[in-house]
């Protein structure tokens, strides 16, 4: 078909109008299209000057984008991903983590305040902390290189039952005041030097005496309840001598 004929077909003359149309865009294009070359070349220069200060400032471009290529490669592989996307769901914890250490300072600060406190009301007690926890500290190793296990069991034992108890250690307290008393004379009554029988019977009806002698009574009956309670299969009764 002559070219005549083929520009004069409606289809080939509603292209024609449709390029006329874009004449205008297409131009720009082109003149952008020539500018390409120029836009290369300023790119490279600036790339070349940044090269150039790299270099004088001891850069080596060429390493850093091969070490760059090689961190991405790294950091693309399935294993390093699923570890990335662990640590993006735990960055809400990781927040909270840093503002805590961020407190950290103030909640030392207070600590050591209450302790300068603290310290302070021992010294003013007499107690000097540091010598204290050096003496506690001795005396906790001297202790336990020298005692057995089975030991520290019959320690464990004391100190669970009544002999520790307030009123027992009253009691004995008592006892040891009284002792001191009569071995040094300073009770209300002085040390006779004999007691015969008479003076046993002159003695009970001492009030001091008949007080002491009850509190005896009483003993008895409370410890042989216990051990009537307690050890009745160990006690091996005898018969009454008459």
């Amino acid at each position: 078909m002559p070219i005549t004929d083929r520009l004069n077909e409606p289809h080939t003359q509603e292209i024609l109008h449709r390029l006329l149309d874009r004449a205008e865009d297409l131009d720009k294009v082109l003149q952008a299209a020539s500018e390409a070359p120029n836009l290369v070349a300023i790119a490279t220069d600036v790339v070349d000057s940044l090269a150039r200060q790299a270099a004088d400032q001891g850069i080596d471009i060429e390493q850093r984008a091969t070490d760059l290529l090689t961190l991405l490669k790294k950091v693309t592989e399935p294993q390093n991903v699923q570890a990335l996307i662990t640590l993006v769901d735990h960055l809400p914890k990781l927040a909270q983590a840093t503002s805590l250490a961020d407190e950290l300072p103030n909640l030392m600060a207070i600590v050591m305040d209450v302790f300068d406190e603290w310290s302070d009301d021992l010294k003013k007690q007499g107690i000097e902390l540091e010598q204290s926890l050096r003496n506690g500290l001795h005396a906790a190793l001297h202790l336990g290189g020298r005692i057995r296990r089975e030991e520290l069991d019959r320690i464990g034992y004391l100190l669970r039952s009544d002999v520790l108890s307030e009123h027992s250690v009253e009691t004995v307290s008592l006892a040891g005041s009284a002792l001191s008393s009569c071995r040094q004379g300073s009770c209300e009554h002085p040390v006779p030097k004999r007691l015969g029988l008479l003076g046993l019977l002159n003695a009970s009806r001492d009030p001091n005496t008949q007080r002491a002698l009850a509190f005896a009574v009483q003993f008895g009956k409370c410890f042989g309840n216990l051990l009537e309670e307690k050890h009745s299969n160990r006690l091996v009764s005898s018969p009454p001598q008459s």
